[in-house]
């Protein structure tokens, strides 16, 4: 069996920009190596909040963030406190049994969403920008386990839009992502290497992050 120097692997950013093609790939390339993976993700379709904000709304969101839908500003700036919140309540368990149990139980844990996206994302549906820069997003960030390697997928806002052009984006939506991500990482005091796929092929980014794994996340081997 082998383990790897670093007990997570997270890739984040807007959709549209290869987040679980290449968290995919890492993973099923620690596999082939021995390595025991969990592959996971925190989303909001996991969460309490999400179930309520489903029959608040009166729609079918299935597997749409929750910022593609919301209520009108008046009645989000009333709700921005409790609902933060129960967010925060309806997380807490999803990021147990999904990120820090599999963890204490010796998996390497490769997520393509957890809780920056989720600051993101809350930020945006709230409408509230002070969010992803004060003592919430610290508190989340505080989740994050100090010797995880983040990617941050980026990509063009035109790319983006093409790729996932049967979804209900807007170019309002992905530049307001693009710039939270970019507030985000400059509050993270961890590593965050940045790839930008736009032009890229699937191979040279797999390439990528391949070369940064293997130059910085070394495999070793445990005795049997």
């Amino acid at each position: 069996m082998s383990e790897l120097n670093c007990k997570m692997i997270y890739f984040f950013g807007p959709d549209g920009t290869g987040k679980t093609t290449h968290a995919d790939h890492v993973a099923s390339y620690l596999r082939r190596k021995g390595c025991r993976v969990w592959r996971t993700g925190v989303k909001h379709h996991h969460t309490l909040a999400y179930l309520l904000l489903k029959l608040l709304s009166g729609k079918n969101p299935d597997g749409l963030p929750l910022s593609y839908y919301g209520f009108n500003d008046e009645l989000k700036q009333k709700i921005r406190t409790p609902w933060k919140i129960l967010e925060l309540i309806s997380l807490l368990p999803a990021i147990f049994y999904r990120v820090l149990l599999p963890q204490l139980l010796g998996y390497i844990v490769i997520c393509d969403r957890y809780l920056l996206d989720t600051l993101v994302t809350l930020s945006y549906f709230l409408n509230d920008q002070e969010l992803i820069t004060g003592t919430y997003a610290r508190l989340l960030t505080l989740m994050i386990p100090k010797h995880a390697v983040l990617f941050y997928m980026n990509a063009s806002t035109e790319t983006i839009l093409q790729r996932k052009k049967d979804e209900p984006l807007t170019s309002k939506l992905v530049e307001y992502y693009k710039l939270a991500y970019q507030v985000i990482i400059r509050q993270v005091k961890l590593k965050v290497v940045t790839i930008d796929t736009s032009n890229a092929k699937i191979e040279d980014v797999k390439n990528l992050v391949m070369q940064y794994m293997i130059e910085h996340c070394a495999i070793v081997e445990q005795p049997r």
